[in-house]
């Protein structure tokens, strides 16, 4: 077994079974295993998942509605509101703190998701052009509207950018440092990387509810592994977001809202569904928005924006291409 930062043998152990957060799933991830590598500190799947499986998954699975975290069909005025979110303020500070982003030209979000990053920073920075690579039928229109160029053949992509950005896309891929190597290439020189993806350190596996569809697992150290291998200067490093404890918390609610709402017609969340069906659509946006004036008002806001606690579920960074 030979690990996929290092590419050494002798320090990679068995760690546990792969868990998965959706039992119907087992056809696109079948018997995986983790494996964990002591000198990189970083644990992976393997076998990993067949790239016919995997592009599968994200192409038509993955956000489908009736999925966690997607349990409820949104009408898309609320999903152009996402990019207001606490997580994406959060970055804002994060980056333009770190990065000049008057300087920034060509912005590329790898896994883009529905661009909310992206989005949010060329609010500010109008001059930024926006590209990304992202398969996920769901996410189609959005990336669109919001001036997304989508280049979605990666391997071949041979664009030069100022500023890569990848947010929880980076455990899903099943090889880092194919990726490090693209992400090298395309980044002109003193152009920068930041990434954020879940924590994993000892303390994260103790009590986790699950770990699919992830399939590399991350520490500081796995991140100061690979800036090393592959020349690139590490700007800022942060963990950030909820403790181990309420990150699971959260993932065993999402896990068990989905049992729920399949066992039962008469479900919370099959109740939510057959309301948005006969409610206007403009109440049902009112009542989010009282939702989200009730959350603005209350504590639980503080984990978005306090960084470096100690148990942070999320680590984040800023990587910088210096020729």
């Amino acid at each position: 077994m030979k690990c996929l930062i290092c590419e050494k043998t002798n320090n990679v152990k068995f760690l546990s079974d792969y868990k998965l957060e959706i039992k119907e799933d087992t056809k696109y991830f079948k018997n995986a295993k983790i494996y964990r590598c002591e000198e990189c500190d970083f644990a992976f799947v393997d076998p990993m998942p067949s790239p016919e499986d995997l592009n599968y998954f994200y192409e038509k699975v993955y956000r489908s509605n009736g999925r966690p975290p997607y349990l409820i069909s949104e009408n898309y005025e609320d999903q152009k509101k996402h990019y207001l979110e606490d997580k994406n303020l959060s970055y804002l500070i994060y980056l333009t703190s770190l990065i000049d982003l008057k300087k920034i030209k060509k912005l590329y979000d790898f896994g883009g998701g529905d661009g909310d990053l992206g989005y949010a920073l060329k609010k500010k920075f109008p001059n930024l052009e926006l590209f990304c690579t992202e398969h996920d039928s769901y996410c189609e229109k959005i990336l669109h509207d919001r001036g997304y160029s989508n280049l979605k053949d990666f391997s071949n992509l041979n664009q030069k950018f100022d500023l890569i950005i990848t947010t929880h896309s980076l455990e899903h891929i099943t090889n880092i440092n194919d990726i490090f190597d693209k992400f090298k290439s395309i980044l002109n020189p003193g152009g920068f990387i930041f990434f954020e993806v879940p924590n994993c350190p000892k303390e994260y596996w103790n009590g986790r509810p699950y770990d699919s569809p992830h399939l590399h697992f991350y520490t500081k150290k796995s991140f100061e592994k690979l800036a090393k291998i592959h020349s690139l200067e590490f700007i800022n490093f942060s963990s950030s977001a909820y403790s181990f404890d309420k990150d699971h918390l959260n993932q065993k609610k999402s896990q068990n809202d989905y049992y729920q709402m399949k066992s039962s017609i008469f479900s919370i969340g099959n109740l939510k569904k057959f309301l948005k069906r006969i409610l206007p659509s403009k109440f049902i946006s009112l009542r989010q928005d009282i939702l989200q004036l009730k959350f603005i008002r209350s504590e639980e806001r503080l984990n978005w924006f306090v960084n470096n606690t100690g148990d942070n579920c999320y680590i984040r960074g800023v990587l910088k291409k210096n020729n």
